[in-house]
């Protein structure tokens, strides 16, 4: 399985979590550049975690309204987010800030 971060510089704790969650392969757009609003979202992605304290609006309602076209689960993290690293894991029964697909 797949998963993207969006946004966030120190990614290693979510990253961890989506592994031990079995997400294989974990890409990270750091949200940044002026060139990741236009991107397209790469194919075979699972889900995708939007770390919303880093990026802009318009960058986390693109990437929201992709992940929404191919269905594909979105979490939203904040720094001051309850339940830590596992609630970017987007399983069932985990704690999530907020769940949108």
């Amino acid at each position: 399985m797949k998963a993207m971060i969006v946004g966030g510089d120190r990614i290693d704790t979510t990253r961890r979590a989506l592994q031990a969650s079995g997400y294989a392969d974990i890409l990270h757009w750091s949200g940044r550049k002026p060139a990741d609003l236009i991107r397209p979202l790469p194919s075979g992605v699972d889900h995708i975690v939007i770390m919303l304290d880093f990026i802009n609006h318009n960058l986390a309602r693109r990437v929201r309204d992709m992940a929404r076209e191919r269905q594909i689960s979105v979490a939203y993290v904040g720094r001051k987010c309850q339940g830590g690293p596992e609630v970017a894991t987007g399983r069932p029964g985990a704690a999530r800030a907020l769940h949108s697909a």
